[in-house]
C-alpha cells in the first residue's frame, strides 16, 4: 500500500517580468518591504524570481 510521508509542499508561480515559470517551498519566502518605494508601507511576503531577481510580492501580513 502507498502511503503519503510528507504532503507535497511546492507552490507554482510565474514571474510577470520575465515570464519564468518556477517552484518555491516556504523556506523561500521571505518578509519586508520587496520595494522601497514605500517606506511606511506594511511589510508583506515575497519571493525572489531566480532568473531576473524581480521580487515577487505574495501577500500583505499584519
Amino acid at each position: 500500500m502507498i502511503e503519503i510521508i510528507k504532503p507535497g509542499t511546492k507552490k507554482k508561480i510565474s514571474c510577470k517580468s520575465c515570464g519564468c515559470l518556477f517552484s518555491y517551498e516556504k523556506e523561500d519566502v521571505e518578509i519586508g518591504r520587496p520595494h522601497n518605494l514605500y517606506p511606511l508601507a506594511t511589510e508583506s511576503k515575497y519571493i525572489t524570481c531566480p532568473q531576473c531577481n524581480e521580487k515577487i510580492e505574495l501577500e500583505a501580513t499584519k
